[in-house]
């Protein structure tokens, strides 16, 4: 029995250090297979994090506020009575105070456009009216000068009415060509209400009869002599 107790006892002390033997080496094994971790590694993995994780800032649209549109203001109206003018029983007039202002006035006035072709060609004059009342119709008279300060004729100018207090721009178209250095002066207007008497526009030229040439004398004397015979 005692033999068979050490029996016992050696094989179960060999069984034990054999299973002690066995169990050490697999502890130290599978502690050895867990890789330790590393300061980089896990820093690099935060960043690829960090890098892939982060999404665009998306910009919010601006809204554009809508622009007031400002409503045209009305034109002024004219200053009465019109400054510059000549004034004669509630009739107006004046004329262009220079040679552009004549020109800028011609330019502008694309309604007359038949009357500044005509004085391209003969000697025109512009005149600025007005009134205090309507008037139905205009007429202006003027005298028409020569190169050497002698009266060629006068000159009648017919034109559309006008409102009260409205201003008008007539242009007065004379039959002397450009060349001949003639002008019209002396204008004076008149605002008619009465029927109208001549068409509307028009220019009528009077000449002169003081210049009209005078038809030339008979010849005084009678018949010639008969040539002798030789």
């Amino acid at each position: 029995m005692r033999r068979r107790s050490r029996f016992l006892g050696a094989g179960l002390a060999l069984i034990m250090s054999i299973s002690v033997t066995t169990v050490v080496p697999s502890q130290s094994a599978s502690a050895a297979t867990k890789p330790t971790p590393k300061a980089t590694s896990s820093a690099e993995s935060k960043a690829k994090k960090k890098v892939t994780t982060k999404k665009p800032v998306k910009k919010k649209p601006v809204k554009k506020k809508p622009r007031k549109i400002s409503k045209p203001l009305p034109s002024p109206s004219p200053k009465w009575p019109p400054k510059g003018f000549r004034e004669v029983d509630g009739v107006y007039i004046s004329t262009p105070t220079s040679e552009k202002e004549l020109v800028g006035v011609l330019s502008a006035k694309t309604t007359l456009l038949s009357e500044i072709r005509a004085c391209e060609k003969r000697v025109c004059a512009v005149v600025y009216v007005a009134a205090e009342e309507k008037c139905k119709w205009w007429e202006v008279q003027a005298i028409v000068i020569g190169k050497y300060a002698d009266v060629l004729g006068n000159l009648q100018t017919l034109a559309k009415g006008t409102k009260a207090r409205e201003r008008k721009t007539i242009i007065l178209i004379s039959q002397e060509p450009v060349e001949d250095y003639a002008e019209i002066l002396n204008m004076k207007a008149f605002c008619r209400n009465d029927p109208i008497t001549g068409k509307i526009p028009s220019n009528t030229f009077t000449p002169n009869p003081d210049l009209a040439p005078t038809p030339g004398a008979t010849p005084v004397g009678g018949a010639s002599p008969t040539p002798a015979a030789s």
